[in-house]
């Protein structure tokens, strides 16, 4: 009976042991994603996308001001768009925290400002894990699959961030093409092809019917029912939380659902 008992006091000691230990390598994987070094390495990319961001938005205001744009136009177009933003960072942001506890800090920060597609760089990180065999959430993260979840997350991220580099100056010649040198069609197509991007990634979520369906419909309507009102009272204040306020519905139906 003794010997029963101490051996089973013996395997309760070795289970917790090894859970402990499984534990303690957690908090060493979790130290190196998120070390020092991990924000130095991913430093340059993200003074690279600040510096550009910060380029492109002073390549705007001068272009505005040769063009005649009333400053006050601009100045309400930067309000616009920085209010417009909110909700999209919401979303990323609650991404981010996800995708943190995976890769760590840095490396999270660094590919979502590449794209700023969190649903990119989730799936990017589970690819990886899939081809080494680990199950995100439930197996152990090792170093080995930080390092290769850096590579692949941020081969994916690059061709992003070389083709705003090299090529944005030229999009005027590719709108020139495009449009058959018809000017007027630019915006038709450009629009056509937001609406066709956009339409293709809420057909994709909208289908098996479930709470992302939910979500959805009721965005699609709280936008419906603000262009409608707004048309009438044309408030300023409407048009920038527009967004914001539609992606918060469509959110809340979706818990709501659940």
């Amino acid at each position: 009976m003794r010997s029963t008992s101490l051996r089973i006091i013996c395997a309760r000691s070795a289970s917790g042991w090894r859970d402990v230990r499984r534990q303690s390598m957690n908090n060493d994987y979790n130290e190196i994603a998120n070390s020092p070094i991990m924000w130095l390495a991913a430093a340059p990319a993200l003074c690279f996308v600040f510096i550009q961001a910060w380029l492109f938005f002073r390549k705007s205001v001068k272009t505005a001001a040769e063009t005649g744009i009333p400053a006050t136009a601009v100045k309400r177009a930067i309000r616009g768009a920085s209010i417009a933003s909110i909700g999209p960072c919401f979303m990323m942001l609650s991404g981010i925290l996800t995708l943190m506890l995976y890769v760590g800090a840095p490396m999270a920060w660094m590919r979502v400002d590449f794209i700023g597609s969190v649903a990119d760089a989730l799936m990017e990180a589970a690819f990886t894990a899939d081809g080494m065999g680990i199950r995100l959430g439930e197996d152990r993260l090792t170093v080995d699959y930080l390092c290769a979840a850096a590579i692949v997350m941020t081969t994916c991220g690059l061709p992003f961030l070389l083709f705003v580099s090299f090529f944005a100056d030229r999009m005027d010649k590719v709108n020139h093409v495009m449009s058959g040198g018809k000017t007027h069609l630019i915006p038709i197509i450009g629009s056509g092809a937001l609406i066709g991007s956009f339409g293709a990634l809420t057909m994709n979520a909208g289908y098996p019917l479930g709470a992302n369906t939910v979500a959805i419909i009721v965005s699609a309507l709280s936008m419906a029912a603000i262009l409608l009102y707004n048309r009438r009272h044309n408030l300023q204040w409407l048009k920038e939380w527009g967004l914001t306020l539609c992606m918060v519905a469509g959110m809340g139906a979706a818990v709501l659902y659940n």
